[in-house]
């Protein structure tokens, strides 16, 4: 016991040592803009990334409906042109910190019904590995928080401004972390050696008394280990059986939604149920989640409950993209 308190003493005291004394700093001017970016909301944001492709030489498109400034109040994509040639430009500005291939791919999709030849999408977060494939099949260009950052910061009134006055701590060197902990674990072993030295002698007798109670003592039976629950969905054509990999497309839907405009957060509250959080009590985005849920065979069919904003006297509206 008084090896593990000197090995866990030692252990944690250096480590606040290595954390006091520095390490890698993190608090970099692009993390930082990438981090203001977030905290904008979505017509602020928009408005900045289309002063940014304004930059680039692109203008919207703006039809006899839109708003003057080409921005739609709806949240959805902007038309840009650019010497004859059509780009549809995608602010994906949820509060999901990842962007879903799936989500790429349906700007994609509408690109081409727009007649644009590109797809420019943005977001101030970042991008899941996945999109890579969407990419070499479509001319999509990404830009993350801090690839945009270096592109809208002249717009930015005060863009050296920190996003917190609280410096965030520094990272501690993994190698130096380990030697910590290493010369711990010698501390603790030192302690071991020098307590159990201190300690009297077990006598003769007192070895022989426990011997016989040892030897009378029933043999403990390990406990077999339990059986893993066996997942009791139906198989589906198409659809893995791997409980993890299951578990895993259904995070991805989830986080897919949360990135749609006019959606707050969206989670799984049961394995057939999503709970959508609307951020708006007009908000109706059913017709952009049911493609998203659709590319995923065993989701397809799933309920989704729309909860309305708090303080909203609209009641919770329960749909189905699919039916069983």
């Amino acid at each position: 016991m008084i090896a593990l308190v000197v090995f866990a003493g030692v252990g944690a005291g250096l480590t606040v040592w290595l954390r006091g004394k520095g390490g890698v700093p993190q608090a970099e001017p692009t993390r930082r803009g990438a981090e203001q970016l977030a905290q904008l909301r979505w017509r602020d944001f928009a408005r900045l990334v289309l002063q940014a492709m304004h930059g680039r030489g692109y203008r919207p498109v703006i039809g006899p409906d839109d708003p003057p400034d080409g921005i739609p109040s709806d949240g959805s994509d902007i038309l840009l042109e650019r010497g004859g040639e059509r780009a549809l430009l995608s602010c994906q500005y949820g509060t999901g910190a990842t962007v879903a291939p799936q989500v790429v791919a349906a700007a994609a999709t509408k690109a081409s019904l727009h007649g644009a030849s590109r797809v420019i999408v943005v977001t101030p977060g970042r991008f899941e590995g996945g999109v890579s494939d969407v990419v070499a099949q479509h001319q999509v260009e990404l830009i993350d928080g801090e690839t945009l950052w270096p592109e809208v910061r002249p717009y930015v009134a005060h863009p050296e401004d920190p996003v917190s006055n609280t410096p965030p701590p520094a990272a501690i060197a993994p190698k130096s972390l380990a030697f910590a902990w290493l010369g711990a674990a010698l501390a603790g072993g030192l302690a071991f050696v020098v307590v159990d030295g201190l300690m009297p002698a077990t006598t003769d007798s007192g070895a022989t008394v426990a011997a016989p109670a040892a030897a009378s003592a029933p043999v403990a039976q390990t406990p077999k280990p339990a059986a893993a629950p066996q997942d009791e969905r139906p198989a589906i054509p198409g659809v893995p059986t791997d409980t993890r990999e299951l578990d895993q497309r259904r995070k991805e839907a989830a986080n897919a939604v949360a990135t749609l405009f006019g959606v707050s957060r969206a989670l799984w509250s049961s394995q057939s149920t999503l709970m959508v959080y609307l951020s708006s009590e007009n908000a109706d985005p059913i017709n952009d989640i049911c493609p998203l849920l659709e590319q995923y065979p065993e989701l397809a069919a799933s309920r989704i409950q729309l909860q309305p904003p708090d303080g909203s006297d609209k009641p919770v509206r329960f749909t189905h993209c699919r039916a069983y």
